[in-house]
């Protein structure tokens, strides 16, 4: 779960922060950016994620403008959920605020943190496609829509025949008084990984040609990823409806 998003210059002058659980963190944005310049200083790299016993802090910085993001989440939730989700949090209070000054209203961005958690999924899933050669195809899919895919895809073909296939595994899981959370059709070139996430399906076209172990681990880290993705999008959500 997200904790507090803060916003600030390479300075340490807030610009933007919000709390999500417990109490805000005083004066983190001057701690961070005097951990940032120890870092630099020691190793010649920036610093991007810092893990401790319960949270972790992702960090992302914009040098053009002058400006850090700074994400706390739970630890669970992993650093690459944290470092993409700083990350695309920067560039999106940087693209509604080119000229940001401390005086300014940034209360619209609030309805902008949910908008970019969901748009994080577009990133996860190419990113799969990019990383792994095995990897052709990648999609998502809620109900009878795609949240996205890879790829352009025959929509209607590919949903219909799939809410049949899940019908099928379902049925056939019920006799068992269980229920289908993946499954996987092998050809002779190529299969298809297909795995429930939350409320949604998540389908991966992979070649048989390519190392299967290390493909399988991808996916699943994707997966997961996904998951968490899914789950705080939904969390935040809730948190607007109930104020």
């Amino acid at each position: 779960m997200l904790r507090q998003l803060l916003v600030f210059s390479t300075s340490g002058m807030k610009f933007y922060s919000k709390v999500f659980i417990g109490d805000e963190k005083k004066q983190l944005s001057g701690l961070i950016t005097a951990m940032l310049d120890f870092c630099e200083k020691k190793t010649g790299l920036p610093m991007s994620y810092v893990e401790m016993a319960k949270i972790g802090v992702a960090i992302a910085r914009d040098n053009k403008r002058r400006l850090i993001c700074c994400l706390i989440i739970d630890k669970q939730d992993g650093r690459e959920f944290g470092r993409l989700i700083a990350q695309m949090m920067l560039d999106e209070f940087s693209r509604m605020y080119p000229a940001a000054r401390p005086s300014d209203d940034f209360s619209a961005f609030n309805t902008k943190i949910s908008e970019v958690i969901w748009a994080s999924i577009h990133p996860v899933l190419d990113s799969l496609i990019d990383q792994h050669k095995g990897v052709q195809l990648a999609l998502l899919t809620s109900g009878d829509s795609i949240k996205h895919a890879t790829h352009q895809i025959d929509k209607l073909g590919l949903l219909a025949n799939l809410q049949a296939l899940l019908r099928v595994a379902t049925n056939i899981m019920a006799s068992q008084n269980d229920l289908p959370l993946s499954m996987e059709i092998k050809g002779l070139k190529n299969r298809v990984i297909i795995s429930r996430i939350e409320r949604t399906t998540f389908i991966v076209a992979c070649r048989n040609s390519i190392n299967e172990r290390d493909t399988n681990l991808q996916v699943e880290a994707t997966a997961q990823l996904l998951k968490t993705v899914l789950v705080i999008g939904s969390n935040i959500q809730d948190v607007w409806k109930i104020r």
